[in-house]
C-alpha cells in the first residue's frame, strides 16, 4: 500500500513541475527564472512528501505495539500464511510475514527447511512464528552420513525429530515464540494415517521446547470428525473449503484456519511464551 502511495505522490509533482513549466512544449521567455523557483518548489514539496512517507515506514516497522508473525514451512504454510495476511489486513496490531517454501520437506536437504530460519533470524525480528510441515514428508530419507532411512522406522523418528528440534532450537534461540501447526485430516485415509504419525512427532518435539502445538485436524471436517470438502466459510456461508487433490484448501479455508491460528495468539503473548 505504500508503495502504491509513494508511486502517486511521484506521479503528482511530476505533473505539477509539467504544469508549472507550462507543458513540455513550453516556450522559455523572460520569465524563465520564476518558472525555475515555482519548479524547485515542487521539487521540494515532492521529496519532503516522500521523506515523510518512508520516515511513517520506517515507525511503522519499528512500532513496537506490532507484533511481527513470520511463518515457514511448505505449501500448506504458505497456504496458512495467505488466510492469516487477509484476516489480519485491518488489523494493526499483527505484521504478517511470510517466509514458506512450496516443496519444502524435513526429508529433503537442510537448505529448504532450516535454511530459510536460520536467514530470518539473522537479518530480521519476529515475535512470533507459525511453523507448518509435513505435507512432503511421507518419505525415506537420508541422514548426515548418507544412510538410508526408511519411513517410520524408529530411526527414521529419531532422525526427523532431531530436525524438527534443530528448527525448535534456531527459532527459541532468537526469542521467538512458536506456534507449530499440525496437519488436518484428508481425504485419504493412507495419506491422513501418516500425517497423524507425524503429527504425534511434532506435538512431542514442540513442548520439549515450551512451544505451542496447534492441532488442525478436525479444523475442516463433518459432523463425525472426517474429511468433507465442503462447510460453512467464515461468514457462515457454504462453499468448498478444500482443493481437488483431497489435502490443501481454497483461500476460504485457509481463512479459517488463520482463525484458529489467531485465537492463540492472546494466550501465548499473555503467557510470556
Amino acid at each position: 500500500m505504500g508503495h502504491v502511495f509513494r508511486a502517486h505522490v511521484l506521479s503528482f509533482a511530476f505533473r505539477a513541475l509539467r504544469f508549472e513549466s507550462g507543458g513540455l512544449g513550453a516556450v522559455w521567455g523572460v520569465g524563465w527564472l520564476a518558472r525555475v523557483g515555482r519548479r524547485a518548489r515542487w521539487a521540494c514539496v515532492a521529496v519532503s512528501l516522500l521523506g515523510c512517507l518512508g520516515a511513517g515506514s520506517a515507525l511503522a516497522e519499528d512500532d513496537p505495539t506490532v507484533r511481527r508473525v513470520v511463518v515457514f514451512g511448505d505449501s500448506q504454510a504458505q497456504g496458512v500464511a495467505g488466510g492469516l495476511q487477509r484476516v489480519l489486513l485491518g488489523d494493526p496490531r499483527y505484521k504478517v510475514v511470510n517466509r514458506t517454501h512450496p516443496g519444502a520437506a524435513l526429508v529433503h536437504a537442510e537448505t529448504e527447511w532450516l535454511g530459510p530460519v536460520l536467514t530470518f533470524v539473522a537479518k530480521e525480528k519476529a515475535e512470533i512464528a507459525v511453523v507448518m510441515f509435513g505435507a512432503n514428508d511421507r518419505l525415506d530419507m537420508r541422514d548426515d552420513k548418507s544412510a538410508y532411512l526408511h519411513f517410520r522406522s524408529d530411526i527414521w523418528r529419531e532422525t526427523y525429530a532431531q530436525r524438527i528440534d534443530r528448527i525448535l532450537e534456531a527459532l527459541k534461540g532468537a526469542g521467538i515464540k512458536i506456534v507449530w501447526c499440525g496437519n488436518p485430516i484428508a481425504r485419504s485415509a493412507t495419506y491422513s494415517a501418516d500425517m497423524s504419525y507425524i503429527n504425534d512427532i511434532y506435538a512431542e518435539e514442540v513442548a520439549k521446547f515450551g512451544g505451542q502445538f496447534l492441532p488442525l485436524w478436525t479444523v475442516i471436517a463433518d459432523d463425525h470428525g472426517q474429511f468433507t470438502a465442503y462447510g460453512p466459510d467464515r461468514s457462515g456461508v457454504t462453499g468448498r473449503l478444500r482443493n481437488d487433490d483431497g489435502i490443501h484448501f481454497t483461500a476460504a479455508g485457509y481463512e479459517l484456519i488463520a482463525e484458529r491460528v489467531i485465537s492463540v495468539l492472546p494466550s501465548l503473548q499473555a503467557n510470556g511464551r
